[in-house]
C-alpha cells in the first residue's frame, strides 16, 4: 500500500498517481506491515532500527500505554535453524544473567505468520559512543563510574557461563535511572557464547570464524580460535574502549580490516600518556594490562578489572557515584515541544484536524470524484442554466390576417416541432460539452500518469547505474586477507592468477583483487602439510591448523647411517670419487 502525503489516501501499490490532487506516488515507501500491528500486548508504532538479522519497533500497550522494545528476524531467515537459534540466543542469555545492568528480555516467541520475535525493555537514553569524541578525552570522573558498571554487569554474566563477544561504546546504553544520569545498560547479545553447566559451549559457532567488531575484538576472537575465547576477551574489548574513551583514540586504528586485526594480533598499543600526559599513571597501567595479548597476561576477571579501577579512583579521590540528572540531559529533554514520553502517531494514517472532513478512498485512478465542482470542471458556464420555453400566449397575427381567420393547426404543430428540436439542441449541446469536460479531464489524468511512469523510469534508469558504476568500483577495489596459523610461525604460500604470489611465515596479511581464487599453502617441521583456497569476495580472516606428525607407538625414527670413507661396498669395490670427497 501506498500513502498519498497530500491527502492522506491508501492505494495499491501499482498506482504510482493520486486521482485525487496529482501526487506522484512512485517515489513514495510502501507502508511497513508491521506497523499498526498488534504482538501480544502491544502495537507496533514505529520502526527504531534495522540491522542485518532484524530490526527493532516501538511497541505501546493501548490502554496503560506502557513502551518497549520488539525486535523481529527478517523473514527471509524464519527456515534457517542456525540464524533462528542465534536470534533466540541473546534472550536466552540475558534471561539466564538477570542484571540490572544489562538490558532486560520480557517475552519471545512466533507470530502466526513465522515471524520470530522477543520484546526489551525500551531504553530512553543515548550510547556511550555519543560521549565518544574523536580527539577529546573523556575525564575519569566521567568515565570511572560507567566502566565500574559495565564490569559489574559482564562479571555477571561471566559467573553464568556467558561471554559477550561484541563488547563496544554502541552497545552500552545510558540511561537515568533513579533521577541520576549515565546508569548502563549493557544491550546486543545477539553474539554471545553461552556455556552449560558443565562448560561446554551451547552455541555453533564454527572453528576459524570471526565474530565481533574488529576495532574491539581480541587477538583470540581476531584469529578465530573460538575455543580460547572466554571472559578475559571480555576484558581485552573493555581495555579498549578504557584506551578509547581515555585518549579520544582506538589503540589500532587501521584502515581497513586487515590493518586492525593485524595490530590486535602484533603490535604494541602506543602508551596511552603518549596522547594526554594528564591521563593517570595508575590508570594508563589498568588500561595497558587490558590489552595484553596473552589471556593470562590480563586480568583473570571481571571483578580483578573492577577492583583495580575501584582502588585507582579512590586513590585519586574519584567519587564512583552516578551524577544526578537534569533537564539539560539529552535522555530527558523533550522533543519536538511534547515530553520525552510521546511516541508519534500510532499508526500511519489519514490525519485530521477539528472540523475536518476525510476524504472518501479510493484504489482505482480512473474513478471520477462526486464534488460538483471537479465533475463540472471545463464545462461552459451556464450551459444548463437557462433553456427556450414556449410563450404563454401566441403572437397576434398581422390584421390583414384575422379577416375571416382559417381555424387550421399545422402553425401549432409547426411551432411545436421547432420548440422540441431547439431543447433537443440544448440539451445535446449540454451534454456533449460535460463529456468533452470529462474525456478531458481523463487524458490529463492519463497524460500526467504517462509522463510520472516516464519520470519514475528515467530515475530508476539512473539510480540503476549509479548503482552498477558504484558496485564496479567496489569491485574494482582489492581485499584484504588475513593468514593465521596454528602453531604460529608456518610457512605460507599464497598463489592466485595472473602470476600473483606472496611467501612468508604466518601471521601474514596482503591485498589481492576481489573475488580472486587464492590458493594456500602451509608447512611447518614435525607437522602435516595442509592446502586450502579461498574466494576472495570480501577481506577476511584465513585460519589454518596443522596436525602433527604421527609417530607409531614403539617405533623410533630411523637414523640415516653414516657411510664409512674408505671401506669396500658389498661388492668389493671402492667408489673413487666418494673417496676423494
Amino acid at each position: 500500500m501506498r500513502t498519498c502525503p497530500d491527502c492522506h489516501n491508501h492505494y495499491d501499490d501499482d498506482v504510482l498517481h493520486c486521482p485525487e490532487d496529482g501526487r506522484g506516488l512512485g517515489d513514495l515507501p510502501s507502508i511497513d506491515e508491521l506497523i499498526g500491528r498488534t504482538i501480544g500486548s502491544y502495537t507496533v508504532v514505529k520502526q527504531l532500527g534495522k540491522g542485518g538479522m532484524g530490526s527493532v519497533y516501538m511497541g505501546e500497550h493501548p490502554v496503560i500505554g506502557s513502551r518497549v522494545a520488539i525486535k523481529f528476524l527478517h523473514p527471509q531467515y524464519a527456515h534457517d535453524d542456525k540464524i533462528v537459534d542465534r536470534f533466540f540466543n541473546e534472550a536466552r542469555a540475558v534471561n539466564v544473567i538477570g542484571h540490572d545492568n544489562i538490558l532486560k528480555i520480557l517475552d519471545l516467541n512466533i507470530t502466526e505468520d513465522h515471524r520470530h520475535y522477543f520484546v526489551m525493555e525500551f531504553l530512553h537514553g543515548r550510547p556511550l559512543q555519543s560521549l565518544v569524541k574523536p580527539g577529546v578525552a573523556l575525564p575519569l570522573d566521567v568515565a570511572g563510574p560507567i566502566v565500574l558498571q559495565v564490569c559489574e554487569a559482564l562479571h555477571a554474566a561471566h559467573r553464568k557461563g556467558i561471554v559477550h563477544r561484541d563488547l563496544k561504546p554502541d552497545n552500552v546504553y545510558l540511561i537515568t535511572h533513579k533521577g541520576k544520569k549515565n546508569f548502563v545498560k549493557v544491550v546486543d547479545f545477539g553474539i554471545a557464547r553461552v556455556s552449560d553447566d558443565a562448560g561446554v559451549s551451547t552455541g555453533k559457532t564454527q572453528t576459524g570464524m570471526v565474530m565481533g567488531t574488529p576495532a574491539y575484538m581480541s587477538p583470540e576472537q581476531g584469529s578465530g580460535i573460538t575455543s580460547k575465547i572466554d571472559g578475559r576477551s571480555d576484558v581485552y574489548s573493555l581495555g579498549v574502549m578504557m584506551y578509547q574513551l581515555a585518549t579520544g583514540k582506538l589503540p589500532f586504528p587501521g584502515s581497513n580490516f586487515g590493518e586492525v586485526l593485524m595490530g590486535h594480533l602484533q603490535l604494541a598499543p602506543p602508551p596511552p600518556r603518549s596522547t594526554d600526559p594528564e591521563i593517570p599513571v595508575a590508570y594508563e597501567a589498568i588500561i595497558l594490562k587490558c590489552l595484553q595479548k596473552q589471556q593470562e597476561d590480563r586480568y583473570q576477571s571481571m571483578k580483578e578489572l573492577h577492583d583495580a579501577v575501584e582502588a585507582c579512583m579512590d586513590e585519586l579521590g574519584i567519587s564512583k557515584d552516578l551524577p544526578l540528572a537534569d533537564e539539560t540531559d539529552p535522555e530527558l529533554a523533550p522533543v519536538e515541544g511534547k515530553p520525552h514520553s510521546w511516541p508519534g502517531p500510532r499508526t500511519p494514517g489519514r490525519s485530521t484536524h477539528p472540523g475536518q472532513q476525510p476524504k472518501p478512498r479510493s484504489s482505482n485512478p480512473n474513478v471520477r470524484s462526486s464534488d460538483p465542482k471537479l465533475r463540472a470542471r471545463g464545462s461552459p458556464p451556464g450551459a444548463m442554466a437557462q433553456v427556450s420555453r414556449p410563450p404563454r400566449h401566441p403572437s397576434q397575427p398581422p390584421p390583414h390576417t384575422m379577416l375571416n381567420p382559417p381555424k387550421s393547426k399545422v402553425p401549432l404543430f409547426v411551432g411545436l416541432a421547432l420548440l422540441a428540436l431547439v431543447l433537443g439542441g440544448a440539451v445535446f449541446y449540454a451534454r456533449s460539452s460535460g463529456d468533452r469536460a470529462a474525456v478531458q479531464a481523463t487524458q490529463r489524468i492519463e497524460r500526467d500518469a504517462k509522463a510520472l511512469a516516464a519520470k519514475n523510469a528515467a530515475k530508476t534508469a539512473a539510480a540503476e547505474a549509479a548503482d552498477k558504476e558504484r558496485k564496479e568500483e567496489v569491485d574494482a577495489q582489492p581485499v584484504f586477507l588475513s593468514v593465521i596459523s596454528e602453531p604460529p610461525e608456518a610457512g605460507v604460500t599464497a598463489s592466485w592468477k595472473e602470476g600473483g604470489e606472496k611467501k612468508g611465515p604466518a601471521p601474514l596479511s596482503f591485498e589481492v583483487p576481489k573475488n580472486t581464487r587464492v590458493h594456500f599453502e602451509f608447512s611447518k617441521d614435525g607437522y602435516v602439510g595442509y592446502a586450502m583456497d579461498v574466494i576472495a569476495d570480501q577481506s577476511q580472516n584465513v585460519h589454518a591448523v596443522l596436525k602433527a606428525v604421527e609417530v607409531a607407538s614403539g617405533e623410533r625414527p630411523k637414523k640415516k647411517k653414516k657411510k664409512r670413507e674408505g671401506l669396500p661396498a658389498k661388492d668389493g669395490l671402492i667408489d673413487l670419487d666418494d673417496a676423494l670427497k
